[in-house]
């Protein structure tokens, strides 16, 4: 994609007739700047509190504990805030965090003694950023051989067709100065009647660009970074070798559709039982601890509240590998050196294990969390599936290979039929995502604590863990819907008596009402207008206008308001009823009130059933053991309902803080 984006600004950017300024400080810096904020290996810790303004924004509040022992000093002296410093510099330029570009604004960093941090301006990242990237594509073409051939087009490029190397480095420039711009299609070109000079030029710097980056280039990832993301820059004393900072960052909008108000009468039709929040951020892979925690109002409840993230994607990727690869020549291993064949088992197998203990010890950790859950409603203990899935089989085998039960893993227990499908079901099951529960006691308040885990003796990966948050928030009992039931079922009893002494034949035959609305009905002449008929309208436009007026209804643009948007118009109809019976009341004659009374009794009806139905909905949905969400890893999901091709689903809003698109 940032390739096409490439391409795309390759054709936007005017010709330039002179090489971009080159600044060898400014060159340095950028790199460093961009390879510090890829891995920000220099963060310890980092803690963010969550807040969410209203159904639609969140605000973060971030701290974070800064170790400058682990840059070295080619690292300070090329981040030196002083382009002029010939010896150990005294403050540094250090990215402390990434956002979108589009969640920009004034974000204030203090250090631990509340003193305001200088930061570098979005000019002055953008440019070290520019002539970074444009000395980090030089050292790309410099190092492919094929510039050597005279028959390869990055020959021409290197050597003489200047404008066109030109040209790519103010592309590359225009990309990060003005953001990522949507790729243009090639319809949207000006139509090509015959070659020109500027068709050429750009063609060949076309031609250079798909040659020299694939899509998985290191360099393509770096300029995605720098043109999507704002790096927030911040000079730092290296006086100190652990630096404490905090800031709190730019509101976030939601990155979601479903909050849409020309859908608001039909999400007010549609019960909402909670309401999900998913988000989204990058954990540095160096950072030892990460907390994250949200405090909502009182009258909201975090039902669930839970972490996950892709720690160990590079291992779980290298094991796939390796299965597939050891089954694909198991039969030749088999017969040229068995030997060779049951090591390279023994290190999957050992992998395995290592996976089934870290699995079987979130599923654990999830089932504990989910029993506290329970016991806040209930004496039940949730029930689990009995249907053995992945994990529980990754267990098993990894409590039987510490004990020393597989010694021939060559003798039947590994065929290559069985590892193909391992290698399928490892892939399809999430088994590389990690799982961290809510720990907070409070029930309106959430905290997940992410520790760093090194997979066993592999190689450390460098690249950042991405997260997700779950947040689940309801409006549990005592709610709005319960105050609403009970407003609901005042305005029907006073119906129903009105309708009884007004109109006793609708109800004959029903119990004791048909003598007793016989006895009580008034004495009044049934072509005329009801002689009471002023009470009675006050009555039913009072009663149902007091008690709406003491229900509690917050604005629809609050989380609360959205939770309460069903019992919300739920008042509202019980009340519009109410309204249009006394109306009826006060205009029709006596003898033609039964059809009004018996459609309201009837829209009544309904609006109770709506109640039940909404509360029983309600009940079951407190009873969930696992959301079927896409922040939910499918080998939860499997193991704790037995489902494994159930759909996901979205949640309400999408929060993130990267450049791109929180939906996967």
């Amino acid at each position: 994609m940032t390739l096409d984006r490439l391409r795309s600004a390759l054709w936007q950017t005017p010709i330039p007739t002179s090489p971009l300024p080159h600044n060898s400080y400014q060159e340095a810096l950028g790199l460093n700047l961009l390879a510090l904020a890829l891995r920000l290996e220099h963060v310890d810790r980092m803690t963010e509190a969550l807040t969410l303004v209203d159904s639609t924004h969140m605000t973060r509040s971030v701290s974070i504990d800064i170790n400058l022992t682990v840059l070295t000093p080619d690292q300070l002296q090329a981040l030196r805030t002083d382009p002029n410093a010939t010896k150990a510099p005294e403050t540094v330029w250090l990215p402390v965090a990434r956002q979108a570009r589009t969640d920009q604004a004034p974000v204030v960093v203090r250090d631990a003694t509340n003193v305001v941090l200088p930061r570098a301006t979005h000019a002055e990242t953008s440019n070290a950023l520019i002539q970074g990237m444009s000395k980090a594509f030089r050292m790309f073409l410099e190092a492919d051989p094929r510039t050597a051939d005279p028959d390869e087009p990055l020959y021409g490029i290197r050597r003489g067709l200047h404008r066109s190397r030109w040209l790519i480095q103010a592309a590359i420039a225009n990309m990060i100065d003005k953001g990522v711009q949507p790729p243009r299609t090639p319809a949207d070109h000006a139509p090509r009647r015959g070659a020109t000079d500027s068709e050429s030029i750009r063609e060949r710097a076309e031609q250079a660009i798909d040659q020299l980056f694939p899509e998985d280039s290191a360099f393509l990832r770096l300029l995605d970074i720098a043109a999507s993301e704002y790096l927030l820059v911040t000079e730092v004393p290296t006086n100190k070798p652990q630096v404490f900072m905090q800031f709190d960052a730019p509101v976030m909008p939601a990155r979601s559709q479903d909050l849409r108000d020309r859908a608001t009468i039909r999400r007010g039709l549609t019960p909402r039982h909670e309401f999900t929040v998913r988000y989204q951020t990058v954990i540095p892979r160096a950072v030892d601890s990460y907390h994250v925690t949200i405090e909502v109002p009182s009258e909201i409840a975090v039902r669930r509240f839970f972490l996950t993230s892709d720690v160990d994607g590079p291992a779980l990727r290298t094991l796939v590998n390796d299965i597939r690869a050891v089954a694909d020549e198991y039969d030749e291993l088999n017969s040229v050196s068995p030997k060779l064949l049951e090591q390279e088992l023994q290190s999957i197998g050992s992998r395995l294990a290592e996976f089934g203990r870290r699995r079987r010890l979130d599923l654990d950790s999830f089932k504990t969390y989910l029993e506290e859950c329970y016991a806040g409603f209930t004496n039940r203990r949730p029930s689990f599936s009995a249907n053995g899935q992945l994990i529980s089989w990754l267990s098993e085998f990894s409590q039987k290979y510490e004990a020393d039960h597989y010694r021939k893993l060559a003798d039947g227990v590994f065929t290559a039929p069985m590892l193909r499908r391992l290698a399928d079901d490892l892939e399809a099951s999430d088994v590389d995502k990690d799982l961290y529960v809510d720990n907070d006691p409070r029930d309106n308040a959430g905290h997940a604590h992410w520790r760093r885990r090194p997979f066993g003796s592999d190689p450390q990966s460098v690249e950042p863990v991405e997260a997700n948050l779950y947040i689940a928030l309801v409006d549990d009992p005592p709610s709005l819907a319960s105050n609403v039931s009970k407003m609901l079922l005042a305005v029907t009893l006073l119906v129903l008596a009105f309708g009884v002494i007004l109109q006793p034949d609708l109800f004959r035959g029903i119990l004791f009402l048909d003598d007793f609305g016989g006895r009580l009905k008034p004495n009044f002449d049934e072509q005329s207008p009801v002689s009471s008929a002023d009470a009675v309208v006050t009555v039913l436009l009072l009663v149902p206008g007091l008690l709406l007026a003491r229900l509690d209804i917050p604005s629809a643009r609050s989380v609360l308001g959205q939770l309460r948007l069903f019992p919300r118009y739920i008042a509202y109809v019980s009340m519009t009823i109410a309204g249009a019976l006394a109306l009826f009341v006060a205009a029709a004659q006596a003898n033609a009130l039964a059809l009004p009374f018996e459609i309201a009794i009837w829209l009544l009806a309904v609006l109770a059933a709506s109640m039940v139905a909404n509360n029983v909905i309600n009940a079951v949905k407190r009873r969930s053991r696992v959301p079927f969400s896409t922040v939910s890893p499918n080998w939860l999901i499997a193991e704790l309902t037995g489902a494994v091709d159930r759909r996901k689903r979205d949640c309400v809003v999408n929060f993130s803080t990267l450049g791109r698109d929180a939906r996967v």
